[in-house]
């Protein structure tokens, strides 16, 4: 096998700039090669390799590089195909559709040498992306020993896309095929590899994934820079140079130089602030500081050295036992403390945010109180406990968690006035367009079966240009792979943080609301996650549960299994009846049914929009009576509206009525 691969296929917006784009960009990429290299032997992309999988019923594009003139034939399944290399050293033939195959066949690959590539199968694949939840991997889901000792499927294949970033549409598809073995499929994506297994399970057909996600990405990173550009309320693309951002080594150094520039240097701790760490030290003259939150966010326009403590309580079973310390996002540099010994200490290494977790030894893990101080040294910019993100802080031993206090003892060692960036630019992972030409541009040349999406947390603080930029984004990748019946099944974020006590406005409800509205673009599907959250986590372990529910989706509407319910109840209309309001849903299926001993979730308002909880009932097959005797003129009901909320409307499938409100 030949491991060297150059640039080729469509480029990145084929779709949009029609043939003549693709022989232009081709044959620009050619040019800027080596002369060597323009005469070198038979070579493929990284997407052709041994243990492959290939769209089934499509035309089957096998293309690469061989020296002008040369021919190529390409053999498989009983099919032969001849090209010749043009002046440029492009080759490209066009397989027949195929069916499904589970049987690992040969491709050999000939010019004036020859390629075989091993154990080839023929099925359905699919693209997963997205940000965090869709990259968490088999090893951190739920059940993570029990699930990676049984992942032993032949039949399921993960094309492993590496992490990149670029400034202009990539030609190369970097990646490598891997078996579904327990040895490969800690790293799968989870909600990938559970989505696959329901398919493999429910219709046999072999199954592809094309692993493709980073965390926190924003929607935006994903969308080729013509299309934002083309729709001003979009993000748009960073008006800097092209070569400050040709690759995510590139990029980061930038950054790192411009916060380089500005930030403060630490002197080190004053020797007299080494007590503070210490667990019997008396900080009773320090202030308050909520955490997590800014100090600037809390009145303090510095930067400089600043010192956080707080006091947990250990149950007597952790004496003495190894533990981890959960300290999320901090601002810029920190050194954490255990009972006043160092435990860890981390750089955010020119503003890339780090979350912050160290180990801490049982011989310093004490039965009753002990003592977290954290020096954080905060070079430029915001400083502290940073809120963006919010992640559980939490000192963690095996499945037991002890959670850390929402306000922390504060006080500063050293005081700076602060410095401002010459220039501010986004994180790696926000930097619009970055990852879609280097991750998904290179892999328009791939047939597929459609997408699976797992995004939303970057951008939920925007709800209304997500409501443009996500359908944008949908309708752009179909128009890449030169498509629009691709289907496209996303995961609506899950419940998350502390329950409300009382109605609230904002938070992640409106986002979720965006996604609904997604349902409008053909051909998508919305898997719920809103009833299986963690409150503590962003990251919810039950990846099982994500992965089937997007597969009904498909089971429905690309397998055939017609009549099987893939949503829960959403909204679809109301009217007031006398003191109450009479809400209506679609996807019943056999009839609405509660989970748990009532209907817990809904609120309602007068025309003065003062929401107050609601009882609920059932009233027929498809709808639910909302009222409250506080409200004797009702004129709008939510449900769910809220970062954690009730869920208990199902249908009688068990999956989960979507959040809704009436008011618009």
């Amino acid at each position: 096998m030949n491991s060297r691969h150059f640039g080729w296929g469509r480029p990145a917006m084929a779709g949009i700039m029609g043939g003549g784009g693709w022989c232009r960009l081709t044959l620009l990429a050619l040019l800027s090669l080596p002369a060597a290299a323009l005469h070198a032997e038979v070579v493929l992309p990284a997407t052709f390799a041994d243990n492959m999988l290939l769209q089934r019923d499509k035309p089957l594009p096998v293309y690469g590089r061989a020296k002008p003139g040369e021919k190529v034939v390409v053999a498989f399944a009983g099919q032969r195909q001849e090209g010749t290399a043009d002046a440029a050293g492009v080759w490209r033939v066009t397989l027949a559709p195929l069916a499904a195959s589970a049987e690992g066949r040969d491709m050999t690959v000939t010019g004036e040498n020859s390629i075989v590539l091993k154990n080839v199968l023929v099925g359905d694949l699919w693209l997963a992306s997205g940000q965090s939840n869709m990259q968490v991997r088999i090893r951190e889901a739920m059940n993570a020993k029990e699930e990676i000792a049984a992942a032993k499927y032949d039949t399921i294949r993960f094309f492993m896309v590496k992490t990149a970033l670029a400034s202009s549409p990539q030609q190369d598809p970097a990646g490598e095929w891997k078996l579904c073995t327990p040895e490969n499929a800690p790293e799968f994506s989870a909600v990938g590899y559970f989505f696959a297994r329901e398919l493999v399970k429910t219709h046999g057909v072999p199954i592809g994934i094309v692993n493709c996600a980073i965390g926190s990405s924003s929607c935006q990173a994903w969308v080729a820079a013509d299309v934002l550009r083309s729709n001003p309320a979009l993000p748009q693309p960073l008006a800097i140079p092209a070569e400050e951002y040709k690759d995510f080594a590139t990029y980061v150094g930038v950054r790192k130089k411009i916060y380089e520039d500005a930030a403060y240097k630490d002197p080190g701790m004053l020797p007299e602030c080494a007590a503070w760490a210490e667990s019997d030290f008396a900080d009773d003259d320090w202030r308050d500081m909520k955490v997590p939150g800014s100090i600037e966010s809390q009145g303090l326009k510095i930067d400089g050295a600043m010192w956080y403590r707080a006091a947990i309580t250990v149950p007597e079973s952790w004496a003495g036992k190894n533990a981890s310390l959960y300290l999320g996002l901090i601002a810029q540099n920190s050194v954490a403390y255990f009972n006043g010994v160092e435990i860890g200490r981390k750089e955010n290494n020119g503003g890339i945010w780090i979350f912050r977790t160290h180990p801490v030894p049982g011989n310093i893990v004490k039965a009753g109180r002990n003592v977290i101080a954290v020096r954080v040294f905060n070079d430029t910019g915001p400083g502290g406990f940073h809120p963006t993100y919010p992640r559980p802080q939490y000192l963690g031993q095996g499945n037991e968690k002890v959670m850390l206090p929402a306000v922390w003892r504060f006080k500063v060692e050293r005081a700076y006035e602060p410095r401002a960036l010459s220039r501010t630019l986004p994180e790696p992972y926000h930097l619009p367009t970055g990852f879609y030409n280097a991750m998904i541009a290179p892999l328009a040349s791939m047939p597929l079966r459609g997408f699976i999406w797992y995004q939303g947390e970057s951008n939920a603080g925007n709800p209304k240009q997500h409501d443009v930029l996500f359908p944008t984004l949908i309708r752009s990748w179909r128009e890449l792979w030169q498509d629009d019946q691709l289907p496209f099944y996303y995961v609506q974020l899950a419940a998350y943080q502390k329950p409300q006590e009382q109605p609230v406005e904002g938070g992640w409800p409106g986002f979720r609301e965006s996604q609904t509205k997604a349902l409008a673009v053909p051909l998508t599907g919305m898997a719920s996650a809103i009833d299986i959250g963690d409150p503590h986590n962003v990251h919810p372990m039950n990846k099982q549960e994500v992965g089937r529910r997007l597969a009904l989706w498909a089971r429905r509407d690309c397998y055939g299994e017609k009549d099987l319910a893939v949503s829960g109840p959403l909204y679809s209309g109301f009217a007031r009846e006398g003191a109450a309001i009479r809400v209506r849903f679609s996807h019943c299926y056999d009839g609405l049914a509660v989970r748990g001993d009532k209907l817990k979730g809904f609120a309602i308002a007068g025309a003065d929009m003062k929401f107050v909880w609601a009882e609920a009932r059932i009233d027929g097959q498809d709808s639910v009576l909302v009222w409250s005797k506080d409200v004797p003129e009702p004129a709008h009901v939510r449900y769910a509206w809220a970062n954690n909320p009730d869920c208990t409307l199902i249908n009688q499938a068990g999956l989960p009525a979507g959040p809704f409100r009436t008011d618009k």
